[in-house]
């Protein structure tokens, strides 16, 4: 049955016509399916693990390498990337510029210079959150880092739960370096 004001598709196309139409559309909706679920896929930003992401403001708060007093940031003339490095004796992580620099020892005013950097980066004790912190507080190394507390109590506190108030400090550098 017809209805009225409505011409019949076959008044238009062949039968043949028809299927060759709805094949192209059918193609047609898998290829937007097909860019569609690319699309997503590409424009999603490759997600930054926590490790990482501690690494990279790690870096970038420390700044320059104990031991050459070399900036860590700078990428031009062919740098290589930060390196890795333990002190054996408070089992602070720091980074150092290049593989060289593993066998010999930090230098103290570079290392003034880190603990400076630390100290403004993270600003606030990571337990109590209103207490400011400097370069002078109380300090201790927690999981690698080397933290600022107001009062040694912070200090046992932080090593009860090191992760979490190792994110805190991860926004806290956050925070700093978007300054």
């Amino acid at each position: 049955m017809k209805e009225a004001g409505f011409a019949s598709i076959d008044a238009f196309l062949s039968k043949k016509e028809f299927r060759m139409i709805r094949r192209i559309v059918k193609i047609s909706g898998w290829i937007a399916t097909v860019a569609f679920v690319g699309f997503s896929f590409a424009s999603e930003t490759k997600k930054e693990s926590n490790e990482d992401r501690r690494e990279r403001l790690r870096i970038a708060v420390q700044e320059i390498c104990p031991v050459s007093g070399k900036s860590l940031t700078d990428k031009s003339a062919g740098k290589t990337s930060p390196v890795k490095w333990t002190d054996p004796e408070t089992k602070e992580v720091l980074y150092v510029c290049c593989k060289d620099c593993l066998q010999s020892k930090p230098d103290a005013k570079y290392l003034e210079k880190i603990r400076s950097n630390f100290a403004k980066a993270q600003s606030h004790c990571l337990v109590m959150t209103d207490n400011e912190v400097s370069e002078k507080s109380k300090h201790g190394v927690i999981a690698g880092h080397f933290v600022y507390v107001c009062c040694p109590p912070c200090v046992k506190k932080m090593t009860a739960s090191p992760e979490k108030y190792l994110t805190k400090l991860d926004d806290l550098y956050e925070a700093f370096l978007k300054k």
